[in-house]
């Protein structure tokens, strides 16, 4: 599926990172591999994240005993003259856990996953172009 795709080179600079830190982190991560290829199609991205968690089941006694939890990152992307917005939502249900170190370890490791998604997902469709 990726593999023609992949063919293709990008120099990518990220020009802005707004909305929620982890998830950006990890889209700057992911877009490291493609800053420094000098011959590749230049590609300016300006980020902007956000995400929610929500309560999403509850027990008799009104203790929460899931989350829903959203994430959405919209990328506008500029190469040339051409200008692109490109939008993308993942959304997953956790369990909530006794310790409340094991549950942020657990929403982070989510929201890094999310952002290394994100980042593919726009590869992806620049690899299109």
């Amino acid at each position: 599926m990726y593999s023609k795709n992949f063919d293709k080179k990008f120099n990518i600079e990220l020009v802005s990172l707004d909305g929620d830190r982890e998830i950006n982190n990890a889209i700057k991560y992911n877009f490291k591999r493609y800053d420094s290829n000098e011959n590749g199609l230049k590609v300016l991205i300006v980020t902007s994240s956000s995400y929610t968690k929500s309560s999403g089941t509850k027990n008799l006694a009104g203790d929460t005993e899931s989350y829903n939890i959203s994430a959405t990152v919209n990328f506008k992307v500029s190469f040339g003259e051409i200008e692109k917005v490109y939008n993308f939502t993942e959304n997953s249900i956790i369990n909530n856990l006794d310790s409340q170190l094991d549950e942020a370890t657990n929403e982070k490791n989510i929201k890094k996953n999310f952002g290394i998604l994100f980042s593919d997902k726009l590869i992806f469709e620049l690899s299109k172009i």
